[in-house]
């Protein structure tokens, strides 16, 4: 079996300014794992599959029925799940009909892998590794921080954990504007 998840990525001159963020909390909060991450909002969350198989995954991505045409998305607020044992802290993005379509469309296709019945998007900039005590210090800074990131969104990305990495495996653009 392997690993798989679907997401988008910004572009290389914004996720740099977001390491940035994610190098702060490793360097002042102890929490590396994002920073050695790369910066992405995910549609479709880990799931399992035949390795052997991957073609039934690449060609279902491939051949889904897209409407979505490339859209905005604006990150400007931090916003947090406070769990106990495993606290995250992402940039939200503002709410939008586009993603949340696009959500339902990949979703719907990807269904037989996956069933994801709740999207929440974020992009994670802490998390399993922020201990409890460094998320309490962390978030009484960043709940009042303000970010102004904003991005295209073009292309769908398929994902495959590979040797402790997530390696793209194949890339789907969404239709040109109609």
């Amino acid at each position: 079996m392997s690993l798989y998840f679907i997401a988008f990525e910004p572009p290389p001159e914004v996720a740099e300014k977001i390491r940035e963020i994610t190098m702060d909390f490793a360097e002042r909060f102890g929490a590396e794992r994002a920073h050695n991450s790369f910066p992405h909002i995910t549609l479709i969350p880990p799931f399992n599959y035949d390795g052997q198989n991957e073609s039934e995954v690449t060609g279902r991505l491939m051949k889904m029925e897209l409407t979505v045409s490339p859209f905005e998305i604006y990150l400007r607020n931090f916003n947090c799940f406070n769990k106990p044992k495993s606290p995250v802290i992402f940039l939200e993005p503002e709410a939008n009909t586009t993603l949340q379509k696009l959500y339902l469309e990949v979703n719907a296709a990807m269904s037989i892998f996956n069933y994801a019945q709740h999207f929440h998007p974020h992009l994670t900039v802490a998390f399993r590794d922020l201990s409890p005590q460094a998320f309490i210090n962390a978030w009484s800074e960043y709940r009042y921080k303000k970010a102004d990131f904003h991005f295209r969104v073009e292309r769908i990305s398929l994902y495959k954990h590979s040797h402790g990495k997530w390696c793209p495996v194949v890339h789907r653009d969404l239709p040109s504007d109609r």
